[in-house]
């Protein structure tokens, strides 16, 4: 068998995979499972999210069949997240079965890392033929994938769809935070409730939050340890400062929302909050005692009665330092309706000699970087994530309260020598909030000509602000460079660019050195399926980026270096290293011509088979498929990689599990190539099926994608 060619371009793999035989082929009808979900929109902050259930409607079996084995779900790319017990088998995620009559729990499953396994589950066919099997409440870290996607598979049930879309997750927390920035100025302290606060003049800034879709604002459910929670983290002020928050927040959908005045609606002044107990809008409640992450703790009980209560009380923040948290939790809401909600931050500083500025941080809480199921970690759980502006999802991102960058749209000219020192003037940039609020903005050069050959006397300022700018000639060519100056005040503010003319004398010309090319790593697969899988050391794996050939290339894994079978412009094909041993995760960089990438964490695994494309041979070497069957009593040869030496291996075809492979090793003269040689049972009758490789390595076990197969 010849070497294998780029994996990516999808063409030969082994060179004797491709012979070509006809014949008849021939289909059995079976019993067979069909899955279906429902799909949830889920936090992409969350660690914790609830996955749509999944359904399987099973039909045509023997009526009194016993049916048995286990059932496994995978998702792909994220970490199964449920709260389980020591032996890491679910408290909380359920598996249903539906003789007709309604569903009825049946067991929780065991977690390894993405996948949920159901072990040893019996069923017994109904009268009908058919039953159906649902699988609820499986949590997961979802991350900013476009959707989540689980593959089912089963030792003794077939299934006809074994994938489905289970989630969307979406950025669902924006903020507004004042620019991140409160003043802190001398004010008086009346009692402390809203209305009192109010009417004393004490300064305060208001910190907004919305969600971008219904219900991402959630009380506690089933399973939950808390409702959703929202960290504020202050810091930065004087060590006199008092800091004051409602310990009740009505948000947009209450019967009066609770508002400062300085976030909308114009010609608002203020209003302290009115709550209808049981109205199912939204409102947050203060949570006491909590740690630095927003866990534990106790949250004040939500009002009771028939009337609407006037949320005024106030609560101080514990400062330490000049810094302090506190802690908001969900206690209503309206679950179809997009919400959002805001609270003054009040800051009393007796004798304040001098104006200063704190910043302030939210998120949603608790925050974790748990990432795994696990027996204490809080349920739900958070991803610790600066949210954007929420002026975009409230339309007010022009409103008069938010700051306005103004700069005098002037070019600035500057001359100089070659090799000497600026001769014209300098130049001058005049920075103006001309909104509200407090004004964080950057100053950043850009380059279309050259480059370094301008000085900024200061690269950041707040409101307003001057910045000087001065040419440095010294080291460039006679000619005309040319440069931006970009005064950026984030999103709401907006940014400014000025450009700006160097003119140089009296030298020649030396072009600017090219920048060399950035090599880049967009996705590292299994070589075999190109799935986001674990990687094995030993076996084949791909990865694709740009800029990732020339004359010398290297791809190490923390340091030991990678078998390339090919590198491309845009792909390498690889070995990983075996001396990675028994690591979960390793660091990849790859190095092209003395440039690296960035390193990129690679997840690795002891065992993770993968069956290649065209790689399932008949005994007489031609390719296993329509038109070309094996015959039953034959051997197949499988071709694929992820299965070490060391591994204990089964074979699934059809219904027929834990076949003992004749064979299962490396594939001669293939490099990271592995080979199972199984007999197909010679009782098996014509029928196209699938076929599954399964492997063990210490306590980890694996399956491969099902493989379709033919049988004569």
């Amino acid at each position: 068998m010849g070497l294998l060619t780029p994996i990516g371009k999808r063409a030969v793999l082994l060179a004797a995979m491709f012979a070509l035989a006809t014949g008849p082929t021939f289909a059995q009808t079976q019993p067979s499972c069909v899955v279906s979900a429902v799909p949830l929109q889920v936090r992409a902050e969350g660690l914790t999210e609830r996955m749509g259930d999944i359904s399987l409607y099973c039909s045509g079996y023997t009526p009194g069949a016993l049916l048995s084995g286990n059932l496994t779900v995978f998702l792909q790319g994220v970490n199964i997240t449920n709260r389980v017990d020591s032996n890491n088998q679910t408290v909380d995620t359920v598996l249903f079965v539906d003789y007709g009559s309604g569903p009825v729990p049946t067991r929780t499953g065991q977690v390894t890392g993405g996948s949920i396994a159901f072990n040893g589950i019996s069923f017994t066919v109904p009268p009908s033929g058919n039953l159906a099997i649902k699988i609820s409440n499986i949590r997961a870290a979802v991350g900013a994938l476009p959707s989540v996607t689980a593959n089912i598979s089963s030792t003794s049930i077939p299934i006809s769809q074994s994938q489905v879309t289970v989630a969307y997750p979406k950025t669902s927390l924006f903020a507004t935070l004042y620019g991140t920035d409160i003043p802190c100025t001398g004010s008086p302290l009346a009692s402390t409730s809203l209305s009192a606060l109010f009417a004393a003049g004490t300064a305060f800034a208001s910190t907004r939050i919305t969600e971008s879709f219904a219900n991402a604002f959630s009380t506690r459910g089933a399973g939950d340890d808390t409702g959703t929670r929202f960290l504020i983290g202050y810091s930065g002020f004087p060590p006199n400062a008092h800091v004051y928050i409602p310990d009740m927040v009505a948000g947009s959908s209450a019967l009066v929302p609770s508002i400062g005045g300085d976030l909308g609606p114009l010609g608002v002044v203020h209003a302290v909050g009115q709550y209808v107990p049981g109205s199912g809008t939204l409102l947050l409640v203060r949570v006491s005692y909590t740690d630095a992450t927003g866990a534990g703790g106790y949250p004040l009980a939500a009002p009771s009665g028939i009337g609407p209560v006037l949320l005024d009380s106030m609560s101080e923040v514990p400062l330490t330092n000049g810094a302090g948290w506190a802690v908001y939790e969900v206690a209503d809401t309206n679950p179809v309706v997009l919400e959002s909600a805001q609270f003054p931050t009040f800051v009393s500083i007796p004798n304040a000699t001098a104006a200063a500025v704190a910043q302030e941080s939210i998120s949603y809480a608790p925050v974790s970087a748990v990432v795994s199921a696990s027996m204490t970690a809080p349920v739900p759980r958070f991803t610790a994530v600066t949210p954007q502006s929420d002026c975009a999802l409230l339309n007010d991102c022009q409103a008069a309260y938010f700051p306005k960058l103004y700069v005098a749209p002037n070019p600035i000219q500057l001359t100089g020598i070659a090799g000497g020192a600026m001769t014209g003037g300098l130049g001058y940039i005049l920075v103006d909030n001309a909104g509200g609020g407090i004004m964080n903005w950057t100053a950043l050069v850009s380059y279309t000509t050259g480059s370094g050959w301008l000085a900024l006397d200061r690269t950041s300022g707040q409101n307003n602000g001057t910045v000087l700018v001065r040419a440095v000639p010294q080291g460039l060519a006679a000619g005309t460079y040319q440069a931006r100056i970009v005064i950026d005040a984030g999103p709401l503010a907006g940014n400014a660019t000025i450009p700006v003319t160097l003119t140089v004398q009296a030298a020649p010309v030396v072009p600017p050195t090219p920048t060399p090319p950035v090599v880049t790593v967009n996705a590292v697969v299994n070589a075999a399926t190109f799935a986001v899988t674990p990687l094995v050391p030993g076996s084949l794996g791909t990865l694709f980026g740009a800029n990732l050939s020339g004359k010398s290339v290297s791809a190490t894994f923390d340091g030991d270096a990678a078998t390339l079978l090919y590198a491309g412009a845009t792909q390498i094909d690889f070995q990983v290293p075996a001396s990675l041993g028994s690591k979960t995760s390793a660091s990849l960089v790859v190095t092209v011509d003395g440039a690296s990438s960035t390193p990129q964490t690679v997840a690795l695994a002891p065992v993770w088979p993968a069956i290649f494309p065209h790689a399932v041979l008949n005994q007489d070497n031609t390719e296993n498929k329509a038109g070309s069957a094996a015959k039953a009593g034959s051997i197949l040869q499988i071709f694929g990689t992820g299965i070490p030496t060391s591994a204990t291996v089964s074979v699934q075809i059809a219904n027929r599990t834990n076949l003992i492979p004749l064979y299962a090793g490396a594939a001669p003269g293939l490099t990271g190539v592995q080979q199972v040689n199984v007999a197909i049972p010679g009782d098996l009758s014509a029928i196209t099926t699938q076929l599954i490789i399964c492997a063990t390595a210490g306590s980890q076990q694996a399956c491969s994608a099902a493989y379709p197969v033919v049988i004569q």
